[in-house]
């Protein structure tokens, strides 16, 4: 693989790996609150009512607290993706010259 190759993975690849871990994190990162009804008076015809109650559900995926562990495992992935691509892969050939005397 050449130098060109590997950038285009270098830049893509993790792109495409932050996006699944956010479509994750969106998941994960939920909050559901609960309302209690409020009193409503409408001055026009006399009557209070009151609604019930309700849930408001919020989805935030970069809510640190509850979908921390995602980004450790999407940056712990992508620092070992990098790593091993741009690991130097040339076999050092020095014991091979000492054994071989000829």
């Amino acid at each position: 693989m050449n130098k060109k190759q590997r950038l285009v993975l270098a830049i893509f690849i993790p792109v495409i790996i932050f996006f699944l871990a956010l479509t994750i994190a969106y998941y994960m990162g939920v909050t559901l609150v609960s309302h209690s009804g409020s009193l409503i008076h409408f001055p026009w015809d006399g009557e209070d009512s009151s609604e019930g109650f309700y849930t408001t559900i919020t989805y935030n995926p970069f809510n640190w607290g509850g979908t921390w562990y995602i980004w450790v495992l999407y940056l712990t992935f992508c620092c070992v993706f990098e790593y091993k691509l741009f690991a130097d892969k040339k076999v050092i050939n020095s014991k091979k010259k000492k054994n071989n005397l000829s």
